[in-house]
């Protein structure tokens, strides 16, 4: 599987796009492959994508021993982001999960779990 590095992965003009506001692939409402995903998901997945245009910090965004790029989000912060429960927010993440459009991986020692953005959207982006 290959990773998101950057949101301009997707389409490079999306680098320029205001900080204010957040991109919505309008392939994930659209297209039957992505019919089952809800718009809690999709809203998730597009906040998961806007920290890819945050600078490389490994708080929000780092890299691991691959030089793969990561995201960090807090559940705790993403319950406060979409108002939404703990249980919640795991469930969105896992249907993502299930659609192949990111990967968790648990970190521990109390740290955010790694989420990384595959590039499952970028052939639907050239449509």
């Amino acid at each position: 599987m290959a990773y998101l590095s950057t949101i301009s992965d997707l389409d490079p003009s999306l680098m320029d796009a205001d900080s204010e506001q957040i991109y919505i692939p309008k392939v994930l409402f659209e297209h039957d492959d992505f019919k089952g995903l809800n718009y809690k998901e999709i809203l998730l997945y597009s906040f998961l994508l806007d920290r890819l245009k945050e600078p490389l910090d490994f708080i929000q965004k780092g890299y691991d021993d691959n030089g793969i790029t990561y995201v960090h989000f807090k559940v705790e912060d993403l319950c406060e982001l979409l108002n939404q429960s703990k249980n919640t927010i795991i469930s969105l993440k896992k249907k993502l999960v299930q659609f192949g459009l990111i990967e968790e991986v648990k970190t521990g020692n109390n740290q955010p779990n790694r989420l990384y953005l595959t590039d499952k959207l970028v052939p639907y982006m050239k449509e």
